[in-house]
């Protein structure tokens, strides 16, 4: 083996780690959320606490990650598609830090609107549904960003755009019920704050999901319409 290509087995093992680590981190951002959906539907003190808690391990990750990035670009000089992948992995673990952030908003939430009693079991079923339907999204995007799936990517973007209907409908209900029950107003800002952390948790995953298309295509679709992505995503 010469030395060009052992530099070259030493990179791509970098990138595998690299990755691996966002990966990683998927997966703590994804626990985190679940969690804090729980603590909610549960009202369990104690879980939301160790949401809190463990979201400095989600920055700790991001800083990690970033640094990674840093390292490989400043002592590699990488060839374009890999400094794309560089710096849309910077970009993704940005978006997943920003979901630990929502989790740990929806578990310091959660003490508030139970100790004020104006919870409602529909408002709960409404919430577990969408977080899960918020969860899956970040699932797909994060299966997506292994497989440089831009199938899966678009699907994510398809489905933000049908959950922001949905959250509109909650956020529009909670508003209507600060209007009629207004002594009560604090605890249900509260609850559209959560409300509205759950509907961020999805646009999170389909910026992942946009971030993806960069990578893949090195087009920037941020500012897109989503029929503008798909065919630029889906193209030949």
């Amino acid at each position: 083996m010469n030395m060009g290509d052992h530099l070259s087995k030493q990179f791509d093992a970098e990138l595998i780690a690299l990755r691996s680590r966002v990966v990683e981190m998927g997966g703590l951002a994804d626990e985190q959320f679940v969690r804090a959906i729980e603590a909610l539907a549960s009202g369990k003190s104690m879980l939301a606490e160790q949401v809190i808690a463990n979201d400095a391990a989600v920055n700790a990750l991001e800083v990690l990650i970033d640094d990674l990035c840093a390292h490989i670009i400043a002592r590699r000089q990488p060839a374009a598609s890999d400094l794309r992948m560089l710096l849309g992995v910077s970009k993704i673990v940005s978006e997943l830090e920003r979901i630990g952030d929502k989790a740990r908003k929806i578990a310091r939430l959660t003490h508030a609107v139970h100790d004020a009693g104006v919870i409602e079991s529909s408002w709960i079923i409404d919430l577990r549904s969408l977080g899960e339907r918020a969860r899956r999204m970040l699932r797909d995007a994060l299966n997506a960003f292994v497989r440089s799936d831009l199938e899966t990517a678009v699907t994510v973007l398809r489905s933000n755009r049908d959950f922001a209907k949905e959250t509109s409908r909650a956020t529009k209900q909670l508003v209507l019920r600060i209007t009629q029950e207004p002594t009560c107003a604090p605890a249900l800002l509260d609850m559209l704050s959560i409300t509205r952390a759950i509907d961020r948790v999805a646009d999170h995953a389909a910026n992942i999901a946009e971030h993806i298309v960069y990578i893949v295509r090195g087009t920037d679709v941020r500012h897109a319409t989503l029929e503008q992505i798909e065919r630029e995503a889906l193209r030949d």
